[in-house]
């Protein structure tokens, strides 16, 4: 039997059975997401996980593909095994069921053609004005209201993602064009401390991770493996270029409005620049790598189908973000409560 937290895979996995979905319990239904059993059921497991997103089923599904992908960067795609197979039908399951529930709140105005003038209504309207920039969770930083371990626990998500950033923007470089892959590798070689490894964006971040105490077990929440998940599909199993676009451009716009408000609260509880450099070279970075990922793209962004594709991912991506807050937000008031 397959287990996802463990990695373990037998060749020849024995898929469970249940007698009838409709009765099956959640602990139940939890249990075969956990061992990858019953294959046959998982389409239903899936489909009601996203219709209630969030809940018990949905966060099982995400540590599911989570591992999955941790597994994927650890050990590559597993090419001719039962686990790649499974793997690959459990994640065509999944990313179905994920586009079938999203929910796109903008729509391209009626008659916008021009693709520059696409650009700039997603930056300035979509992109800046979005909610993730405007997060309940930073009115705890700006009013200097967090512990030590609410921060610890705040950077230990953060972290998550942080770490595999880089992977994300060579993974998407492979499936775009040559001349688009110039911004992309410029942008790898900032995120490797312009060929200063010491420097490189991980190894910044882990003076202010143990400062606060370091990375313990459990702090990863479902709403930030589901924005890991959601930079993979994007950008190593989206179809096409202007997914993994939509998605990363508005994801770098959109950190500086963020980051600046957690960094002005690390400086006032005392923190060395050295320890703070992370957040100081990204709120410095970021703008530019955004803007350069557009422009990038922008030869190859001409057709209104185009334009809703760069913009879906790029709502899905920071819906994605602004659930990572909401789930820390709510583990820290959890823990308070």
């Amino acid at each position: 039997m397959a287990d996802y937290k463990t990695g373990q895979f037998e060749e020849n996995t024995v898929i469970s059975q249940i007698d009838d979905y409709k009765t099956t319990s959640e602990e139940n239904k939890i249990e075969l997401i956990r061992t990858m059993g019953s294959i046959q059921y998982i389409e239903q497991i899936c489909e009601e996980a996203y219709q209630n997103k969030g809940g018990n089923l949905w966060k099982e599904v995400q540590f599911l593909l989570y591992h999955m992908n941790l597994k994927l960067m650890d050990q590559g795609y597993a090419l001719g095994s039962s686990r790649a197979q499974l793997e690959w039908d459990l994640r065509n399951v999944i990313e179905r069921n994920e586009q079938k529930y999203l929910e796109l709140n903008y729509s391209i105005p009626e008659g916008m053609t021009d693709p520059d003038e696409f650009l700039t209504w997603l930056k300035e309207d979509v992109i800046a004005g979005h909610p993730v920039n405007h997060h309940e969770l930073f009115d705890y930083f700006d009013n200097d209201d967090l512990s030590d371990e609410e921060v610890r626990y705040f950077l230990s998500n953060y972290r998550v993602n942080m770490t595999h950033f880089h992977l994300h923007v060579a993974a998407y470089s492979l499936i775009v064009p040559f001349k688009m892959r110039e911004e992309l590798y410029e942008n790898l070689h900032d995120e490797f401390g312009e060929g200063n490894f010491d420097e490189a964006h991980p190894n910044l971040f882990e003076p202010m991770m143990d400062h606060f105490g370091g990375v313990k077990e459990g702090d990863c929440n479902a709403e930030t493996a589901c924005l890991l998940n959601t930079k993979v599909n994007l950008c190593w199993f989206g179809d096409g270029l202007h997914h993994g676009m939509g998605g990363m451009g508005a994801l770098e716009l959109s950190i500086p409005y963020q980051q600046k408000r957690v960094l002005a609260h690390l400086r006032r509880r005392g923190l060395s620049e050295e320890q703070l450099k992370f957040f100081v070279v990204h709120c410095e970075l970021d703008t530019d790598h955004g803007d350069g990922w557009f422009a990038a793209g922008r030869p190859y962004m001409n057709e209104v189908d185009e334009f809703q594709k760069v913009l879906a991912s790029a709502v899905r991506m920071l819906d994605a973000r602004a659930g990572v807050y909401g789930g820390i937000l709510r583990g820290i008031l959890a823990k308070r409560g």
